[in-house]
Order: structure tokens, then C-alpha cells, then sequence
């Protein structure tokens, strides 16, 4: 008998899926690592969150003008929508700017 292990003709193509698989990890983790060191999420994220404030007072300025409820109501309306919104992006602006120091 043989101490030599016996391979099997799968092992070949196991390897080589292991190593494409650490080859793509070590790649992404650079570029995350880029990413990362430049902030580019951060710029991203807050770049996202003032389109959506962009989004929120464009509808909130066509709605009011198109609206045919009365103006208390419609402010009411507007403030229920625009303040979970807008309380989101203070927590995002306070991270941002904390993360910038």
C-alpha cells in the first residue's frame, strides 16, 4: 500500500476555483482599500442624500402649488414626508463631517 494520498480528477478544478476565488477577494479588497483611503463612500452617500432632499422639495414645491387642500393641510402633509427625511440626513451629515476630522 501507498502512503501517497489519492487525488481525484475534481481536485484540479477545486484548486483553480480557489484560487480565482482568493485572487477576486485579494483584488476587491484593494480596491475597497482605495475606495476607503479617499472617502469615496462618504462623498457617495452624501452626494445620494442631497438628491434625495433635491427630490423631496421638488415635490413638496409641486404638490403645494398643484395641492387643492388648504395650506395648513398641505403643510402638514409635507412636513409628515419631509421630516423622517430630513432627520436621516442630519444623522448622515453629522457622520460625514465627524468622519472628515
Amino acid at each position: 500500500m501507498s502512503d501517497e494520498p489519492h487525488r481525484r480528477s475534481g481536485d484540479g478544478l477545486a484548486n483553480a476555483f480557489r484560487a480565482a476565488d482568493a485572487a477576486t477577494t485579494s483584488s476587491l479588497g484593494r480596491i475597497w482599500d482605495w475606495i476607503d483611503k479617499r472617502d469615496i463612500d462618504k462623498h457617495v452617500v452624501s452626494l445620494l442624500i442631497l438628491f434625495g432632499t433635491v427630490k423631496i422639495t421638488s415635490w413638496s414645491m409641486r404638490f403645494a402649488e398643484h395641492g387643492d387642500r388648504p395650506g395648513l393641510e398641505v403643510a402638514a402633509i409635507i412636513g409628515s414626508v419631509a421630516a423622517p427625511y430630513m432627520a436621516m440626513q442630519a444623522a448622515a451629515l453629522a457622520f460625514y463631517f465627524r468622519a472628515r476630522q
